[in-house]
């Protein structure tokens, strides 16, 4: 095994032991001591992956939507109704630690790193994305007069869009409510008339 395979290796005993507890215990009652424990690996190297508990969270939330995502792709048609559903569970789960999606904020934007860690986070979504949109053109769900790729570029900048209005508290609706709002009137835009 050559050096980057370790490496990823060992992120990914991080993120299974930290979602393992996360699940078991709850974030908050989990420690980095106890993902490091369960990982097999020493407080110090969990620092050369993640800088704290919650950008671990952070990743682990990314990774799961990515597999919805995956796996809304591979559904039948239509895709409006699921897609509504998913980002308004998603945002509800997200809504419970408001103080969580903040630092995920932060965290994303601290730093030129970061800005492109998070980058190639939501590049992976887009194209996790383009696919519906494609299968949703192709049954005649969707206008043929929008690229796939397009749809699925401004569904990334709307979601991130309602997350910052969210965090700063500008609207007083719930963060699943404002995202199904902002989406259905997305998908309004975009469904085939």
């Amino acid at each position: 095994m050559n050096r980057e395979e370790k490496k990823l290796e060992t992120k990914n005993r991080i993120l299974e032991a930290a979602m393992c507890l996360f699940a078991e215990q709850g974030f908050e009652a989990t420690t980095v001591a106890q993902i490091t424990e369960a990982a097999g690996v020493a407080k110090g190297t969990f620092f050369n992956y993640f800088k704290t508990k919650e950008d671990v969270r952070g990743k682990l939330d990314k990774l799961v939507t990515i597999d919805e995502l995956v796996n809304l792709k591979d559904k039948p048609g239509p895709y409006t109704p699921r897609f509504l559903a998913l980002i308004k569970t998603l945002g509800d789960s997200m809504a419970e630690n408001h103080s969580m999606l903040l630092l995920s904020i932060q965290g994303m934007l601290a730093n030129h790193q970061n800005i492109e860690e998070s980058k190639d986070g939501f590049c992976l979504i887009i194209d996790n994305l383009v696919p519906v949109f494609e299968k949703g053109q192709q049954t005649g769900e969707f206008t043929t007069t929008i690229p796939a790729q397009t749809m699925a570029c401004i569904a990334t900048q709307i979601y991130l869009g309602v997350m910052l209005n969210w965090v700063m508290g500008i609207s007083k609706d719930g963060f699943g409510d404002q995202l199904l709002l902002s989406f259905q009137v997305f998908f309004e835009g975009i469904l085939k008339k």
